[in-house]
């Protein structure tokens, strides 16, 4: 389930925990504008970034992004990436980072299944390639309880980490599941509020476009026409129609369509396969099919049950 090693990353330089000189897996460590600058590399762990104080730049892959106070950021394993200062501006970060073996090895012991695991980790192992491709935020930035709650766990990490009583790594264990719903939540959060902003932004193109496929559902209409009159591309048009309307654009279409065959059906006495060309479907058998999955009914047995001798 992890990100495996990538050829083009080779040359990169790639941390193990032996590096961190640490025989334990999971390790916890401050960085700041006073440390060496580092240079792209990557990881074998999975690391956790919290900003917590400054301001600088992370690099991951070939983008590079501003990241303050209250940002955090996850990089899974192996992903090229690297911290850059911001000219003079002091910064201090938090960085902690633990085998992927750490939370998963032992999924036997507990009662938590594989599938709860990988929901708590939506956060670290979506948002890196989704960064990539410039579709979200770069970081998570944490304001207010969640920043100071986020801050809280991290320092009991570190002390556990510092002290090593008995029974220290389950506690980092679980201090460590509980930042990682914490952020889970978050990102969800962020998630909502930016998709509520787009759909804002673009609600009136959908409205346009419901009103186009509204006034021209008889013709052969095509998803790149309607995304045209949205002034958005095919795929995009495609996403956002899905996301806002629960329904694809040919489940849309053909929901139009049969809602006016059975207008027709149960109006008329026009023969089906007139109203079949009338609703837009321009095959009798596809129109007869989709409208008994719809239905349970053929359109003749449907008309009956308003009429008691359908005409054909």
């Amino acid at each position: 389930m992890f990100i495996s090693d990538r050829e083009e990353y080779k040359n990169i330089r790639l941390y193990t925990m032996e590096d961190n000189k640490s025989q334990l897996p999971v390790y916890i460590r401050h960085y700041s504008d006073r440390d060496n600058p580092t240079e792209l590399h990557r990881h074998e762990m999975i690391q956790i970034n919290y900003v917590k104080k400054g301001q600088l730049f992370h690099q991951i892959n070939s983008s590079t992004f501003p990241i303050v106070k209250g940002d955090v950021f996850i990089i899974p394993p192996y992903i090229p990436h690297r911290l850059i200062k911001d000219g003079e501006n002091a910064f201090e970060i938090i960085e902690l980072e633990f085998e992927p073996e750490f939370l998963f090895g032992d999924s036997h012991d507990n009662n938590m299944s594989m599938e709860d695991y990988k929901s708590l980790f939506n956060f670290a192992y979506i948002e890196p390639f989704l960064v990539s491709e410039g579709e979200v935020r770069p970081r998570l930035n944490l304001t207010g309880k969640s920043q100071v709650n986020a801050e809280t766990l991290l320092s009991e990490i570190e002390a556990e980490y510092n002290q090593r009583e008995d029974s220290f790594i389950l506690s980092i264990k679980a201090l460590l599941l509980l930042l990682l719903v914490l952020l889970g939540r978050k990102f969800n959060q962020s998630i909502e509020e930016v998709e509520q902003q787009v759909f804002a932004r673009h609600q009136d193109a959908l409205d346009e476009s419901l009103k186009y496929i509204a006034e021209h559902y008889t013709e052969a209409l095509t998803i790149e026409q309607v995304a045209r009159v949205a002034l958005l591309s095919p795929s995009y048009f495609s996403y956002l129609f899905k996301t806002m309307t629960g329904k694809t654009f040919i489940e849309h279409l053909t929901l139009i369509r049969l809602h006016k065959a059975m207008e027709l059906l149960k109006n008329t006495d026009n023969f089906v396969l007139e109203i079949c060309l009338d609703a837009g479907f321009k095959n009798v058998n596809h129109f007869n099919r989709t409208f008994k999955a719809f239905t349970g009914l053929t359109p003749l047995q449907y008309r009956k049950s308003f009429h008691g001798n359908p005409r054909e």
